[in-house]
This record gives C-alpha cells, structure tokens and sequence, in this order.
C-alpha cells in the first residue's frame, strides 16, 4: 500500500489488488455480522407493517415469519461470498414485476 499525503495530511492510499480484494471481503463479512444483529429488528418493523397495512393476523405473519427468514439468512451468507457482481434473485423478480428497488428508494414518496 502506498499512503498519498499533502504535507502532514493523509487524504488516501493505493492498495495492491490483493490488499483491496483483503479490504473487501473484510467489508462484506462486517456488512454480514451487522445485519445478524439488526435482523430481529428489521424482521419486527416487516412484521409490523404488515400488520398494520394489511391487517395480517397472528397466523398469517408467523406463516409469513417461517417462510421469510430463510430468505434473509440467505441475503446475509451472499455478503461473504467472493462474487459481488450478481443481481439478487428478489431484486430481479421485483423488476420482473415492473416494481424497481432503486428508483423507488431515489423517488422518495410515501404513496
């Protein structure tokens, strides 16, 4: 790694390709570690709003629950993995749909 400096202040570095493939897979394994201890968290606020928009009852959101859990482990493993260039398997489907993650989230109304 080579530090750039101006002076006395550090504003950069120029990692190898390896200390950059290193760094990366250090961010996924923390962006994973992150989301094990926020999944209760952000499963409740899901549930929740299913609840309240919806009016699910107490089968329908363990139902819910059993059946959507498998598929937020699964988000958590694909941070660790080496390949960073696939397309989630629900984005795509949501897309399919006609429904963009992206452009919803950069449109920012509340319909």
């Amino acid at each position: 790694m080579r530090v750039k400096k101006s002076g006395r202040k550090i504003f950069g570095a120029d990692l190898t390709v390896a200390e950059r493939k290193a760094l990366n897979m250090e961010i996924k394994r923390q962006m994973a570690e992150y989301d094990r201890k926020h999944k209760n968290e952000l499963e409740a606020m899901v549930l929740w709003q299913l609840h309240e928009q919806l009016g699910f009852g107490v089968q329908r959101l363990k139902k819910f629950y059993y059946n959507f859990n498998p598929v937020v482990d699964e988000l958590i493993e694909r941070y660790q993995l080496e390949e960073d260039d696939g397309i989630w398997i629900c984005t795509l489907k949501l897309k399919d749909l006609g429904i963009d993650i992206e452009e919803m989230s950069a449109d920012g109304r509340e319909d």
